[in-house]
């Protein structure tokens, strides 16, 4: 978990290698990440709060799930993944909200990378709390998450503005 060498690809998102998360950040190398939003049926979305010891973006808002594509993993495969590890659930039938590519520096990290967005209808607030990662779950009404990324852009990651401003 978080140490596994993660896909690196060309500019038509052909996997081209593999390097450390940190590698891939300081270099600027293009890389692949899932991101999942959680709805239910009261069309609320479920958000993550990232603990402030996490290495990027501490102490923000997330989309419900997220995370890097493995070396070797496609798409598919690592969204199952973060979804057991991140949520502590299984075998959901996910939607494809679509595909991006985004470039964006953050304090110096360079994020190069295209990401899958999946979507899925669910009641339940996931109990599980992944140590050094997550500390905390919210439903939220989705004008309140787009005030959010407008008002404190400071608050949130850069995944979870991306996916509110493309999709939302």
């Amino acid at each position: 978990m978080g140490s596994a060498p993660i896909q690196i690809v060309d500019e038509n998102d052909q996997p081209v290698g593999s390097a450390t998360k940190q590698e891939a950040w300081d270099k600027g190398l293009i890389h692949r990440c899932v991101r999942l939003m959680v709805h239910n049926k009261a069309g609320k979305v479920l958000l993550q709060h990232r603990t402030p010891t996490k290495d990027i973006f501490p102490n923000s808002w997330d989309t419900a799930c997220a995370g890097h594509v493995d070396a070797g993993e496609d798409y598919d495969r690592a969204i199952e993944r973060e979804i057991e590890e991140e949520l502590g659930w299984s075998t959901l039938t996910l939607t494809k909200l679509g595909k991006y590519y985004a470039s964006e520096v953050w304090q110096g990290r360079k994020f190069n990378r295209f990401n899958q967005c999946y979507k899925v209808e669910a009641e339940q607030t996931p109990t599980k709390l992944e140590e050094g990662k997550i500390d905390g779950w919210k439903w939220w009404r989705i004008q309140d998450v787009k005030k959010l990324v407008k008002d404190h852009p400071d608050q949130v990651t850069d995944g979870l503005r991306q996916v509110i401003d493309r999709y939302y």
